[in-house]
């Protein structure tokens, strides 16, 4: 006979879930502090708080106007006094930060230009320590203990190439869960448990699958974790794993709070590429947009026409859900049937694809395995990628020379305004009498007779065909949102 206790257990297991916050505003760089009354996040840059009960928001930093640096990942300490944070400072690298809730000026605890990124990921018990990922310029990970008080890291582990999405710290400070590749071979992951002394270690899951983003319960008995879109936990007494949620979506967790709440976010929306018939005078388009892939709905962008117009390129996404960048393919669609390929270049990050002008080849903004940022040239029938220049401004220059410059466009010793607060994007007319200029949402026709600005009816991040009558455009857009569910 089912006890008391186990009915009220199951029951809560049953409990669906629950949105907590949507809208604009959600990001999911925090998490929820242990008594459940705040989730940490970002608002424009600066490190704040949301109060779960009543929605109010506490705004911790205050950055300058115009400033360049911004916060990024936090967690809140067990006792709800304190928030470790990475920061972008103004040398353009990350350094980690604590700050008390109720405000006052903030402690650099860990900064080194030679550790590009960091990542504060939890604290011990006691407040004593910050569990944190150190990132290094040479594309090497450092899970490391970091002294809450200052001084220096302790390093438990290097992994060359490899970023864990999510690591916590047991209840009881002896162990550390974290996600990474299954094997070398495979793009799978799963999760392991690495002592916090550092001298041993063991793979937790085995099964086959993506098995992510792992956190400790408050008793410290189980880890529940993400696997394909929805939530398991497995018991590390009798080592069984069983399903809490299923079909969740696509699934981001922050946090487990001492009620047993457990705190995640979902990615809501996708993107994919389109094309439409374009009047190229009247910078108009014409006809119903068509999406020009039906493969991996929600997760296509970038496109970019080749140069003979026979092959239409564009990013799409792959693998599981990141709170960062996400992995990436480059697909080849031929503008004529169904044909259709993929390019996976060894590189960590890629976006920006453009044709070479001999269509051999794409180039693509990028960062390869070692950690080295650049404009790289893939080829586009072995997916070899070289890098060929240094790294290059969002903004930099088209193949003809013509150049953004803030709000500005500048063609030879021509200026023209673009009407635009943050133009990213730019492509020649074919007939090379105009220059399309678009922001990522919006698009215009700039003539350069000096003629006025044209808005353009198709959405940016888009290509136009050789022949002058077609356009390729990314349309959609993604959102977050933050939900809770209770846990048995």
């Amino acid at each position: 006979m089912r006890t008391l206790s186990t009915i009220l257990l199951l029951a809560a297991a049953l409990s669906p879930p629950k949105p907590v916050w949507t809208g604009p505003s959600v990001t999911l760089l925090g998490g929820p502090s242990k008594d459940g009354r705040w989730l940490s996040y970002v608002d424009h840059g600066d490190l704040a708080l949301r109060e779960l009960a009543s929605g109010r928001t506490v705004v911790i930093t205050k950055r300058a106007n115009g400033s360049k640096e911004f916060a990024y990942f936090s967690t809140i300490s067990p006792d709800s006094r304190r928030i470790a944070y990475a920061w972008f400072n103004k040398l353009g690298f990350y350094e980690l930060r604590v700050v008390d809730l109720d405000g006052g000026e903030p402690r650099i605890l860990y900064r080194n230009e030679e550790t590009g990124f960091v990542q504060p990921c939890a604290w011990s018990a006691d407040g004593s320590q910050i569990l944190t990922l150190l990132f290094r310029k040479d594309n090497i990970s450092q899970i490391v203990m970091q002294p809450a008080a200052g001084g220096l890291p302790k390093v438990l582990k290097s992994l060359n190439w490899i970023y864990p999405k999510k690591m916590d710290l047991s209840p009881d400070g002896r162990w550390i869960a974290y996600d990474s590749f299954a094997s070398e071979n495979s793009g799978e992951r799963t999760i392991y448990l690495l002592a916090v002394d550092g001298s041993r270690e063991r793979r937790l899951i085995s099964e086959p699958g993506d098995h992510l983003f792992p956190v400790w319960t408050p008793d410290g008995n189980s880890v529940v974790y993400a696997s394909g879109t929805g939530v398991r936990m497995l018991d590390l007494a009798d080592g069984k794993s069983r399903s809490i949620a299923d079909n969740l979506g696509r699934v981001v967790p922050l946090g487990i709070t001492q009620d047993r709440t457990y705190y995640y976010g979902l990615r809501t929306g996708g993107t994919d590429v389109y094309a439409s018939e374009i009047d190229m005078a009247q910078g108009k388009s014409g006809g119903s947009p068509r999406p020009v892939s039906i493969r991996f709905p929600g997760r296509n962008s970038q496109p970019s026409w080749s140069p003979d117009g026979q092959w239409l390129a564009f990013l799409s996404r792959r693998g599981t859900e990141t709170f960062g960048e996400e992995t990436r393919v480059l697909v080849l669609r031929a503008a004529k049937g169904d044909g259709e390929r993929e390019l996976a270049p060894k590189l960590a990050r890629m976006d920006a694809p453009h044709w070479t002008p001999d269509g051999k080849a794409l180039l693509v903004r990028g960062t390869d395995r070692l950690g080295r940022e650049g404009l790289y040239r893939v080829d586009t029938e072995t997916a070899n990628a070289v890098r060929v220049a240094e790294p290059v401004d969002a903004n930099g220059c088209s193949p003809a020379k013509a150049v953004l410059c803030g709000t500005e466009l500048r063609v030879g010793a021509e200026r023209y305004e673009t009407t635009l607060a943050k133009p990213t994007e730019l492509a020649w007319a074919p007939q090379r009498d105009a220059i399309f200029v678009g922001d990522g949402s919006r698009l215009v026709r700039i003539p350069l007779d000096h003629s006025p600005v044209q808005k353009v009816d198709t959405p940016s991040g888009f290509s136009i065909h050789p022949n002058g009558r077609t356009i390729a455009f990314t349309a959609g857009s993604t959102n977050s949102e933050v939900w809770a569910l209770k846990i048995p």
